[in-house]
Formats: C-alpha cells, structure tokens, sequence
C-alpha cells in the first residue's frame, strides 16, 4: 500500500479546451522533439510535434477541399502514423471521426459505416477489401475513399493548398461542446453501440488524467488507436505530455518494437500484463534460474526495507527484454490479480491499475505513483465524481460517474441513452464499492452476475482470477450451468488437465459452497475475443 494522505498533490499540467488547442501547444512547447517514431518498409522513421501538426493542417485543409466539412469520417486500419494523423485531421476541424475495428468482419464494418452515416472512408491497404465492399452497397453515402498508402501525394496537395493561401482549416473555430467522435463499443455481452463524444470530453480526460497519474516519458502503443484506451492512454495523453510514441502496428512484433522504442512506461490490458509475466518465468525455467531469481528477489527485498534499491542492477537482463527503460505498466479493462501488482513490483516495474470506459473517455480512475491500493483501480480523476447506487449490505452497488468526460449519449439510440443515466449520472454497468480513502474497487460486471436459484449473486471475475493463478491455465470463463457454478477452461498444454482439476478442488475448500466450481470444461482454442482481448462472453 502506498501513502495513505488524502491530500496527495494533483500534478501540474496545462489546462485545454479542445484537441486542436492540445496539438498547437504541443507544437510551441516541443517543436522539434519526437513525437512519433516507426518502423516503415525496414527503415526507422520519426516525425517531431512541429511535422506532426503540419501534416494535419494538410490533411485537414485537403478533406476541406473535397468538400469533408461538417461530416463523419469513417477510419479503419492497423495502428499507423497515418491513422493518427486521419483522427487528428478530422476532429480539428469540426469533423466526427468514426473509428473501426480492424478485426471486423465486412458486413460488421458496412453496417457500421452505415449506421454512423460517414461520407468519407479512410483505410489502410490491407482493408482495401472493405472498400470495394462498400462501392458495392447503395445504401452507403460514403462519396469518399482514401488508402492511406496515397497518404504522400494527398499531404502534398494538402501544403500546396495552405501555400496557395488556403486557411480554412487553420482558421476553424472548435466547439468544445459538438461532437467530434463516435466510438463503437466493443460488444463483449451485445451488439456495439456509438458512443458520442465531444472534445470537451476527451481534452478533459487528458487533463484529468495526466493530473492525477504521473507518468515517465516515452511509450509504445500496442493496444489499439480504435480502441478509446488505445487513443487516450497511447496517444493523446502522450502528445500533452511531450512524450516519444513509438507505434506498433502488429501483435506479433510487439516485443521487437518494445526493445526499438525503449519505453519508461506503456498502457495495456490485463492479458498483457499476465503474458508478460508468465514470459518471464518460462524464459528463466528455461535457462536453469529459477532458484536464483527468487533469491535474488528475497536478497532485493530484505535491502529496500532498509532503503537500498538495487532492482535494476539484479534484474537488469530481465529489464532488457523491455527495452530496458521499462519502470511502469498501466494497466485498465480489468481487475489485476496481486500476484501480478507484486511480481513486477519485485522486478522493478511499477504496475498501476485503473478503471475506464468508453463513456466516460475512458479513464475514470488511477491509483497515484504513491497513493495506491491493491487490489484496486485507484481513486477517480480530478473533475469526475464517483458514486455507488443501489448498495447491498456489504456496500457493493453499481458504480456511477458524474464530470466532463461523461459521453453525451449513444449515437442514434436516445432509449438507451436515457436507460444508461439517472438524475445525470452515468450508469457503468460495473458493480464495485469505494473504501473510506476514496479508492474504488471492481467486483463484477452487472451483465456478467450469475443469479443462482437459490438468489445468489455470484460475479464470475472473482472467481476467474483465482482459476488463471493456476499453473497451465491460459484462459478461463466463469458461468452458471443451471443450479451450480461451471468454468470452461483453455490450456494450451492438455496434459495440465489433471493438475488443474486438482488445484481447483484446492479453490473450492476456499469459497463458499454456493461459489464454489461443480463443473469443468475444457477446450482446444483460445476462446473468442475483442480487440482489446477480453472475451466475448455472449457469445458462449
């Protein structure tokens, strides 16, 4: 546990009003600092916070002469510079960027790009297909498609407009209040809905949040831009700050670009943080020095409780495979086991957890570089409040959120607009409880709560993060199988199977009857999941 003052200070950063005033800064303060940095057709390339919002004037004075002004913009493709030059370009000059899934299936992103009535389509070559899917349905009032492979020649016209005296898109004027981006949800337990946000509510996330957490600089972004936690915590956040973003554009070569962008800190999901640790392990078993690091950590604790650190010169070769800079990962999305919190720890990495949703931009709450809580998703940003409604005994309810980060409704779908507030609070749908500190903690999805016959409630997550310390197992879900509690489970090593079940009757003996696991399933694949790797529970 950290420090347990309630007045721990908020950290300074400059307040703004919107993103195209969050960029301009940006630009007066680091001009010729990196802001970007990836790898392109086997070369390393970087590009400075000055190119940066030169390249989106001329993208944005280039829609404006095609005509794009007032209008959604549709965005689909793997992480790129060009991917967030398009998002920029859009929302800075009055636009509404709509970004897409990559992992969408055609006929999942065309009912998309209908429903949120985009006149333009911007995608990256290996979406091309959806492109001409799109040409194909006259249902669309899509007039516009650009490939981002043109992205040279289209900036090129671009500054030749600007040089021609063109400033209609330097000139706009923002209105913090409009609309600039509809977010589609990710649909774990139902069909996405849009979520409208404005630029009030994602300048003010920026601000909140880097209040709230202080970050080291320079990161890579491997969750995806689509994604607002990929968008906000990545990207945005990074640009206020000054920081270096590294992008990876594939999960494949993620630990290649980790060791490329040399990150101090990065922002994941709970997956990553636990295949990154289970990768730590499997590679020091594999060499033999398993007994020797758990030495070395019990020697590197007894020296920090008398103030000697020397973690980054014991584990240096364990850091190394991080770029060796690594000193924080963030992790959002979910809940993340002690295991994790104190194993990094040991290493030398800071893990901090926190709590987001797309409706509230994301980020609602962190816990503080030294005001923390484990097992919780830290204290809510400055500018939000959180409350807990229809409390039980134990004081568990459903959390709520109040501030400017708050969406301003569903796009299109006033019903459910009106179903997720109550008297001007946003309903997460997340059932948790906040401590005397302030500090929040999740317990459960409200969708995802088993009712059992006997009027029990039984949230899976707690469950399921017992059964994933086990030793083989890859992936686990939780759920009710009529009048008992079942788990279905992946492990990529089948021969685990009997050991598994073992470790689970050693659970057993630890929960209440009512919880405890009467059936196990076993399965050959990873199950199905969204882009930001949690499974897509509706769909088992």
């Amino acid at each position: 546990m950290g420090s347990k003052a309630k007045n721990y200070k908020d950290n300074y950063t400059d307040f703004v009003a919107d993103l195209k005033e969050m960029v301009e800064l940006a630009e007066n303060k680091f001009s010729e600092r990196n802001a970007f940095c990836f790898e392109r057709d086997g070369e390393e390339k970087s590009i400075t916070f000055s190119q940066f919002a030169n390249d989106i004037r001329a993208l944005g004075t280039y829609f404006y002469s095609l005509g794009i002004k007032n209008s959604k913009i549709a965005l689909i493709g793997e992480n790129s510079y060009e991917w967030i030059v398009t998002y920029f370009a859009a929302v800075n000059g009055s636009n509404v960027i709509v970004p897409l899934d990559k992992e969408l299936a055609y006929g999942e992103a065309i009912n998309l790009i209908k429903n949120s009535e985009s006149c333009a389509l911007v995608y990256s070559d290996l979406k091309k297909n959806i492109a001409e899917e799109c040409h194909n349905d006259e249902e669309l009032k899509v007039e516009h498609y650009i490939n981002m492979k043109d992205f040279a020649d289209i900036l090129e016209k671009g500054y030749e407009l600007i040089d021609a005296g063109d400033n209609s898109f330097v000139d706009e004027k923002i209105d913090r209040e409009r609309m600039c981006a509809i977010i589609y949800t990710s649909g774990t337990t139902g069909n996405p809905k849009g979520v409208m946000l404005s630029h009030k509510n994602l300048a003010s996330d920026v601000v909140f949040s880097i209040r709230n957490l202080d970050v080291p600089l320079d990161t890579v972004v491997v969750l995806p831009l689509n994604h607002t936690m990929g968008a906000m915590a990545g990207v945005l956040c990074q640009i206020h700050l000054g920081s270096c973003v590294y992008i990876n554009n594939n999960l494949k070569s993620v630990l290649k670009d980790i060791n490329k962008g040399r990150p101090r800190h990065m922002s994941v999901v709970p997956l990553f943080i636990e295949t990154f640790y289970k990768n730590i392990w499997r590679n020091v078993e594999k060499q033999g020095k398993t007994k020797l690091l758990k030495s070395m950590i019990k020697v590197s604790n007894a020296l920090r409780k008398v103030g000697i650190d020397l973690r980054r010169v014991f584990f240096k070769s364990v850091l190394d495979a991080f770029g060796g800079r690594l000193e924080m990962l963030i992790s959002g999305g979910a809940p993340i086991d002690d295991l994790y919190m104190d194993g990094f720890d040991a290493l030398g990495i800071q893990l901090i957890n926190g709590y987001g949703i797309t409706e509230c931009s994301p980020i609602v709450a962190t816990n503080r570089t030294k005001f923390y809580r484990s097992g919780s998703v830290g204290v809510a940003v400055p500018g939000v409040e959180v409350k807990i409604i229809d409390k039980t005994e134990s004081g568990e309810g459903e959390i709520c959120v109040k501030g400017d980060t708050v969406m301003m409704g569903y796009y299109k779908n006033p019903e459910a607009t009106e179903e997720a507030f109550v008297d001007g609070w946003f309903k997460t749908g997340d059932i948790g409880y906040i401590d005397d500190d302030g500090f929040i903690y999740i317990t459960g999805r409200k969708k995802n709560m088993i009712l059992l016959a006997n009027g029990k409630n039984v949230y899976p997550e707690e469950i399921e993060t017992l059964v994933l310390r086990i030793e083989g197992v890859n992936e686990a879900m939780v759920y009710g199988a009529n009048t008992h509690i079942a788990v279905e489970i992946y492990a990529e090593d089948a021969s685990m199977q009997d050991v598994i079940r073992k470790e689970i009757d050693k659970i057993n003996e630890t929960l209440p009857t009512f919880k405890r696991l009467r059936e196990i399933v076993f399965r050959d694949e990873e199950f199905e999941k969204t882009t930001t790797k949690k499974i897509k529970r509706f769909k088992y």
